[in-house]
């Protein structure tokens, strides 16, 4: 579930992302699905990978994020994959209904149901399933994500069963 203030929040990152100017054409907003899609899918690449570095470069220094309901600025979130990751001897982020919602030329939002298996350093595997929502920003050239929201469940029996 996102929290009121992860919605709050979110529409006040967006707001300046999706300002006025000339008209935005279908081919516009085919290109912004198209850019925030690809970004999103190396996002998800660096994170198998069990790449910190490069799953840090996917987020703007003014990111931040609720994760499970609890707010995180970024140096704690960098911080956070940093320890991690490199713990890790296999990730699988499996993400599904990955949607892309076009705010303008230059914001869009992804929400995403996602099923995370990890075997951390002493083997033991652990698997959540939930809800991610990223809101990307593009700086020039470049989307990164300024605002993530993920809610974590662990994955049990009746899930597998589904």
């Amino acid at each position: 579930m996102t929290t009121l203030k992860g919605v709050i929040a979110l529409s006040a990152v967006l707001v300046g992302a999706c300002g006025g100017g000339p008209a935005f054409t279908d081919a516009d907003r085919d290109a912004v699905v198209a850019a925030v899609d690809s970004a999103t899918r190396t996002f998800q690449q660096a994170e198998r990978a069990r790449d910190a570095e490069r799953t840090i470069a996917h987020m703007a220094p003014s990111f931040y994020m609720y994760n499970d309901g609890v707010r995180q600025d970024y140096e704690t979130t960098v911080a956070q994959i940093r320890a991690s990751m490199p713990t890790f001897r296999h990730f699988e982020p499996a993400w599904s209904d990955v949607e892309v919602t076009v705010l303008g030329p230059e914001g869009a939002v992804v929400s995403l149901v996602f099923r995370d298996s990890i075997i951390d350093a002493s083997g033991a595997l652990l698997r959540f399933r939930g809800t991610s929502t990223l809101a990307w920003r593009r700086f020039g050239p470049d989307w990164h994500i300024v605002y993530a929201d993920a809610v974590h469940y662990p994955v049990t029996a009746q899930d597998d069963s589904s």
